[in-house]
């Protein structure tokens, strides 16, 4: 096991101790102390055994600094809390005061994993070279999108630019796969999303949930965006684009990611969302730089455009 931070060692080894004190407390709260009966008893201790277990799986988690578990650690830790405090009514003499070391230390945990919050996101290094990958067109370029002309990958699912489903080809034996098949109905190969892009949309998905100004954190939600487009998650992709809009507080840069999360729920069926953001564009540039009278015209049809 790597050790990133030796510090966090301490809290790793007192949530040990915290978890094995969270086991044994209804035992004691059922046979010693009888401030429970056995029924409600066997029920938490069954409750304090699975919280326990895990808390004390998690020191191993902390110490190793695992990158994207920082949200996972941190609700465990709330979760023990609230049992800790269950233990604290239930005990008495060295048992509570046993329980009461254990939240110190559980308190201790969580408020060094706040203050180490960076080491459990992505280097600085990985996050480069997953944009530098999404930014550079490889050899691998297949076709363009039929509804945009937009240039599109061979493993891509869905156009970034227009949330168009691309037709699937067989890898193996380039034969059509329809949207619904999981396997080539030719040859049996298995259709599966490249490890390699889902990472790259994962590490996005991290970087856009670190803290940043503003202007970086809806820059990272549009990237983001495009990545969960590129696999076919067009329901979370819809999301970052709002987080993106949400973030930005220049009109222009709102409008066109307007435009394009209108366009994403246009191909979802969610027309009359697509149209009101498309008017909302409008009314905050009316110069329509984005192109929302374009599409609307798209969706409403010839003559039921925006008027100017």
């Amino acid at each position: 096991m790597k050790l990133k931070k030796p510090v966090l060692l301490l809290p790793s080894v007192g949530l040990i101790f915290a978890g094995l004190v969270l086991i044994l407390s209804p035992v004691t709260a059922i046979f010693l102390f009888r401030s429970v009966n056995t029924v409600v008893g066997i029920i938490l201790m069954l409750l304090f055994t699975v919280v326990g277990a895990w808390e004390m799986a998690l020191s191993r988690t902390i110490a190793a600094t695992q990158v994207g578990e920082w949200k996972g650690i941190v609700r465990t830790l709330l979760i023990a809390l609230v049992m800790r405090l269950i233990a604290l009514l239930l005990t008495e003499d060295l048992v509570l005061t046993l329980n009461l070391a254990a939240m110190c230390l559980e308190l201790l945990a969580l408020g060094m994993v706040y203050v180490y919050r960076a080491s459990f996101m992505p280097s600085e290094e990985e996050v480069e070279a997953a944009l530098k990958r999404f930014a550079t067109v490889t050899v691998k370029t297949a076709a363009q999108c039929p509804k945009c002309s937009a240039v599109v990958e061979a493993d891509w699912s869905l156009c970034p630019d227009c949330g168009t489903r691309l037709p699937k080809y067989c890898a193996n034996c380039g034969t059509e796969v329809k949207e619904t098949e999981t396997v080539c109905c030719k040859c049996g190969t298995k259709m599966e999303v490249p490890a390699s892009l889902l990472r790259t949309v994962e590490t996005l998905r991290q970087t856009a949930e670190l803290e940043a100004a503003p202007e970086t954190r809806s820059a990272r939600y549009a990237r983001l965006g495009d990545g969960l487009l590129k696999i076919g998650q067009l329901d979370e992709a819809v999301e970052a684009f709002k987080a993106a809009i949400q973030y930005t507080r220049f009109p222009r840069k709102r409008t066109n990611f307007m435009v394009k999360l209108a366009v994403v729920m246009a191909n979802k069926g969610r027309l009359q969302e697509a149209d009101e953001l498309l008017d909302m564009a409008l009314k905050l540039d009316p110069e329509d730089v984005a192109g929302a009278r374009k599409v609307l015209t798209e969706l409403r049809g010839p003559g039921e455009g925006a008027c100017a």
